[in-house]
Formats: structure tokens, C-alpha cells, sequence
């Protein structure tokens, strides 16, 4: 009986094939563990040389005020399947005060698919610092087929001839 709950469980949702394309635009929300808090987050991944690179756009509100936060992430398929996204530098942001700079996000998720519908979720951990504890949660992320929709991809092409490291924080 196990084995086929397992067997149900991989052909409703199939963990990443060679058929299945990561790169593009991907939309949905972060959900904070603690505060219950849910933040928009879009992630848009390339593949260059083989190597897997992305960019991610998050952004909330305080009251009236809207806050947005783009990174530079890294990403990569473990052994296992799971697909592996870390901040790895906060390009621009506006928030009310400058956010620590050694914090970072972990993204650990899967792949699903359905009626031709990919899905990645997953649970998210920051690291801790001598003046922050560590944030877990949760990731869910559609992937959109129209990828001009994205902020992320809007912030790309306003940066100057695509060179990001002309884009300062503001």
C-alpha cells in the first residue's frame, strides 16, 4: 500500500525531469513562520553555460507605504532534485533603513507539475547574526508564461544596457 501512496504521490507530482525547463519568470508569495506575514516574491532564473543564475524581487507594505527589495541569487539542482536558491547580493532596495548586510535567504524546493502547470514551493530559512535570529517559512511560485509581466524583469531592463553593477541602492 506504501508503495503505490508513492507511486500516486510521483505521477500527480513529478519531481524535475530533463523535460523540464526552470528558466523564466516565476510569481507567488513568501510566507514568514512567525509573524504568518505574506510578502510577494518573484524569482526569474536564466541558464548560461550550463550554469543556473537568477534574480529575485520581493516587496510588502508598511502601512501606506510600499517597500521592494532586488537580489542576485545563485541557483543550482541538488542530487535530490531540489532545486537550491540563495540570495547572494541585494542590488536595490528602498526600504526605511538599510537592511544588515550578512543576512541572506535559502530557498529549498520542489518541482511540481499539473495540467501543464509548473509549481516550485518549498521552505525558506535566513541565516542568524549576532543581531537578527534566523526567519523560516514558506515558498510558492507559479511559473508565468508571459515573462514581461514580471517587476524583476521591468528592473532589469531599466538597468543601464543590462549592466547591473551601474544600479545603486537607493
Amino acid at each position: 500500500m506504501k508503495y503505490i501512496s508513492y507511486l500516486l504521490i510521483a505521477i500527480a507530482c513529478p519531481l524535475l525531469s530533463k523535460s523540464q525547463d526552470i528558466t523564466g519568470l516565476w510569481k507567488g508569495h513568501i510566507t514568514n513562520d512567525t509573524t504568518r506575514e505574506q510578502l510577494v516574491y518573484e524569482v526569474l532564473i536564466s541558464k548560461e553555460k550550463g550554469r543556473y543564475n537568477g534574480y529575485s524581487h520581493t516587496w510588502f507594505k508598511i502601512g501606506d507605504q510600499q517597500y521592494y527589495g532586488v537580489k542576485k541569487l545563485k541557483i543550482h539542482i541538488a542530487k535530490d532534485k531540489k532545486i537550491i536558491i540563495q540570495d547572494w547580493e541585494l542590488l536595490e532596495h528602498n526600504y526605511p533603513m538599510d537592511p544588515h548586510k550578512y543576512v541572506r535567504q535559502l530557498n529549498v524546493l520542489d518541482l511540481a507539475a499539473a495540467n501543464e502547470e509548473l509549481a516550485m514551493s518549498g521552505p525558506f530559512v535566513t541565516n542568524r547574526t549576532k543581531e537578527y535570529k534566523s526567519l523560516t517559512g514558506q515558498v510558492s511560485l507559479k511559473k508565468m508564461t508571459d515573462q514581461s509581466q514580471g517587476e524583476v524583469v521591468k528592473y532589469l531592463a531599466k538597468s543601464v544596457n543590462g549592466n547591473l553593477a551601474t544600479v545603486k541602492k537607493k
